[in-house]
């Protein structure tokens, strides 16, 4: 039985090759190179040391504006005016990762800042994720209960609150 002129998509080497290196859209693709490395320089160099990082936390960001929205149009609670809300949020966080950098760059003493700005944010934007999905039916309550249970922010709070509590009382 003889190959199709059409063999897995391509009808010939030279269209093989075309479409593996991308030359089919040779403009789009320049552009697009062109802007994420310019993205991915700025990123480096100006608000986080590894743009890997940032674009975590924006795709952690995006994911939570998604799971939002659609959880606020299955319970009914949608409202347009608060769909600018995430974009500030992308601003102001991305600012407060820059300035933590920056800060724990230029003293000793805020060494440590940027690890935990980003390492808050990304535990804020995993729950809330979490909770969305929950809400939404697609995680098991009780798998979202312990996820909060273990890793929120309440949790942690508590856990230093009552440690601190502990001390004190040992101190008296």
């Amino acid at each position: 039985m003889p190959l199709s002129p059409h063999f897995l998509g391509f009808t010939s080497i030279v269209d093989f090759i075309k479409s593996a290196a991308g030359l089919t859209h040779l403009k789009i693709n320049v552009a697009a190179a062109g802007l994420f490395t310019i993205a991915s320089a700025t990123i480096g160099t100006y608000i986080w040391e590894s743009p890997t990082a940032v674009y975590t936390l924006w795709a952690l960001m995006g994911s939570d504006y998604v799971t939002g929205i659609i959880k606020s149009i299955k319970d009914n609670t949608f409202r347009s005016a608060r769909l600018w809300r995430m974009p500030i949020y992308f601003i102001v966080t991305t600012l407060l990762l820059s300035l933590s950098f920056w800060m724990g760059k230029g003293q000793a003493i805020f060494t440590y800042l940027p690890s935990i700005v980003i390492g808050g944010f990304y535990s804020t934007y995993f729950l809330s994720i979490i909770e969305n999905l929950g809400d939404l039916n697609l995680l098991p309550a009780p798998m979202v209960k312990i996820l909060k249970n273990r890793f929120g922010i309440e949790t942690l709070v508590n856990k230093f609150k009552d440690e601190k509590d502990e001390k004190d009382e040992k101190d008296k």
